[in-house]
């Protein structure tokens, strides 16, 4: 997928629906686990008793620790640390621009200023 260029959820709740500039779209389950298909009642009543499990003893350090972990793949993961280590690099940079220029001379623009790359009316 090039870029998302929207992102609609259904009226159900069940799927993302995402729009990229290659003119495709692509529906996404909103809970990756959730089964698809025909659920049987026994299944049903499965995963009702194991959410009303985490319900009820979501504030356990452990269990919440589980809910809270998501893993994420190799490739993934390294490429989000590359660019965050890229976005810190560009901050420390401009940071050492104001402090050793004139006061003044170099602006200070925030961050969701600079992630807007143009408005509709």
């Amino acid at each position: 997928m090039q870029r998302v260029t929207c992102v609609r959820w259904s009226l159900d709740n069940k799927y993302i629906l995402s729009g990229s500039d290659e003119m495709n779209i692509r529906i996404w389950k909103s809970e990756a686990a959730e089964k698809l298909g025909v659920v049987r009642s026994r299944e049903k009543a499965a995963l009702q008793y194991n959410q009303k499990l985490r319900d009820k003893f979501s504030e356990h350090p452990q269990i919440r620790r589980i809910a809270r972990h998501r893993h994420l793949p190799k490739r993934v993961f390294n490429a989000a640390k590359e660019i965050r280590t890229i976005r810190e690099s560009k901050k420390r940079k401009e940071a050492n621009k104001r402090a050793h220029s004139k006061p003044g001379h170099v602006e200070y623009k925030a961050e969701r200023v600079k992630r807007v790359l143009g408005e509709n009316e």
